[in-house]
């Protein structure tokens, strides 16, 4: 008689947040209410298909006939500190989670890298360390993170894959998802031992585009190359995230292999080296507000994408600075030609749709968040639409396919230009937003954002350019404007005396 084999066995659980430590004093720190909470199979039902990691780990698990036991997946947009109750509760659920799926063959979380919480300044670390001592040493366990991770010690020694994104915008997230279930059934079945070396280097992180023509897309490159030695299981780098107050927001490369650390060390020195050679090829110079929207006015073609840097919901802003809409407003475009997505003020919303549709309020608009903010946009504005704020990604953006829901929004046109308002901050990904009020983004000549870069995947195809603009705000590309209490070491470009060192 035949021996019918087991499915293997793995649970799924993780915490995604990316923490920007400076805005809690202007928003405060980040709730459990503010997490988007997934326990069991809706984690399943709400991420199947999906460009996410999770996403990634059902695909993978699908190609494999493996079985999923999804314990708890908590993530919100980009904020301050998370609140020491609220990440307990979390990491306490994924840990009940796995407790209960027991007895497993692996581990798979989704993580960011980048969390920070009341009393916990590392909770990747923190989390992925509960997670091992639980299960023990011998479990394989993988971790897939956003390549704006700060890799710490503590997140290396718990898992036995550490896989982060590799591309920004994040369009490969359901790839390395694949990936991560593929290695992790290798360890399972013996074909794989990793092991995992890592250079951190000593500068803060600048934040820019893995597309061609940037610098990242450079150390990809370098990475790609280092990965097609025999034995080299993964080759990449985490970018590291500047708007954290702790003792390392730092770029750091990893790199696995099959047994050999020798070879891992010496991949990992090669990449941290180069990028120490090209640190000031990172250094991002941007026009302000006015300069850029006299530029794109000034532009023969259109869509000309103008997106706001320094007020990125995708980097824990509060989403409701008013530099680059008061731009728009003061160039006066003619009517019908410009839109902006999107501002984030509640209680215009509530004003919006107390009057209805079809009538004209007084707003206040914005800038009520904080000294970065900018002043309030006083105006008057013709209420044009109110949704639920409801949508979905579509193909080819960052996070395709994932459901976002901003609570009400509405659509204002404001001097001509049309100005969609929510209830939440949360940055621009690609039109939905627009369509979702009505808004033929393609037919307008200037198409104003909030966001860094991941908005560059879903415009690609319909931006003739994209022109980024700097001010101030909690996401500024002036990384060296913060103060940093809790660094280890010199770090540049604060300090020329930084080396990278041995």
């Amino acid at each position: 008689m035949t021996k019918t084999l087991a499915p293997i066995r793995l649970a799924v659980g993780g915490i995604i947040h990316e923490t920007n430590t400076y805005a809690a004093e202007f928003a405060g720190m980040t709730p459990l209410s503010a997490f988007e909470r997934y326990y069991g199979e809706d984690i399943a039902q709400a991420f199947t298909g999906s460009n996410h990691q999770v996403g990634g780990f059902i695909e993978g698990a699908r190609r494999h006939g493996a079985t999923l036991l999804h314990t708890f997946l908590g993530q919100a947009t980009p904020s301050g500190t998370i609140e020491g109750a609220a990440y307990a509760d979390m990491k306490q659920a994924i840990l009940d989670g796995i407790r209960q799926a027991l007895p497993l063959d692996g581990i798979l979380l989704a993580l960011h890298g980048a969390g920070v919480a009341d009393d916990v300044e590392d909770i990747e670390g923190d989390l992925v360390a509960a997670v091992r001592a639980l299960v023990g040493p011998a479990m394989p366990i993988a971790a897939v993170y956003d390549l704006h991770g700060n890799m710490t010690e503590q997140m290396q020694q718990a898992c036995d894959l550490t896989l982060p994104c590799k591309l920004y915008p994040h369009t490969d997230f359901q790839e390395r998802g694949i990936e991560s279930v593929d290695l992790l059934l290798r360890m399972i079945r013996g074909s794989l031992k990793p092991v995992t070396y890592v250079r951190r280097l000593p500068m803060l992180p600048y934040i820019v585009t893995t597309n061609t023509g940037f610098v990242p897309a450079d150390v990809n490159e370098v990475c790609r190359k280092l990965g097609q030695q025999g034995g080299v299981i993964d080759c990449s780098w985490f970018h590291g995230f500047p708007y954290a107050d702790i003792a390392a927001p730092c770029p750091a490369v990893i790199c696995t292999t099959d047994g050999d650390l020798a070879l891992a060390k010496r991949c990992a020195d090669e990449a941290a080296a180069w990028i120490w050679r090209h640190r000031e090829d990172f250094r991002p110079g941007f026009p302000a507000p006015a300069a850029g929207v006299a530029q794109a006015m000034a532009a023969d073609t259109g869509p000309i994408v103008i997106n706001e840097y320094a007020d990125n919901p995708g980097g824990g802003t509060p989403g409701d600075g008013t530099h680059l809409l008061r731009a728009l407003l003061e160039a006066r475009p003619a009517s019908g030609t410009c839109c902006f997505a999107s501002i984030n003020d509640i209680a215009v919303v509530r004003q919006a749709v107390h009057a209805g549709v079809g009538n004209t309020i007084r707003v206040s608009l914005g800038g009520k968040m904080g000294r970065f903010q900018g002043e309030p946009i006083v105006a008057d504005a013709y209420v044009k639409a109110i949704t639920d704020g409801r949508f979905t990604n579509r193909a080819g953006s960052m996070f395709e396919g994932v459901h976002f829901d901003l609570g009400a929004m509405c659509r204002l046109v404001i001097q001509g230009v049309d100005v969609i308002v929510a209830s939440r901050a949360e940055q621009i990904y690609d039109a939905e937003p627009f369509l979702l009020h009505g808004i033929d983004a393609a037919r307008y000549k200037i198409i104003a954002l909030k966001g860094a870069n991941h908005f560059r995947a879903g415009f690609r195809t319909l931006a003739a350019k994209i022109i980024t603009v700097d001010s101030e705000g909690l996401s500024t590309a002036a990384i060296t404007s913060f103060p940093r209490e809790r660094l280890a070491a010199k770090v540049w470009p604060l300090d020329d005396g930084a080396i990278l060192g041995e």
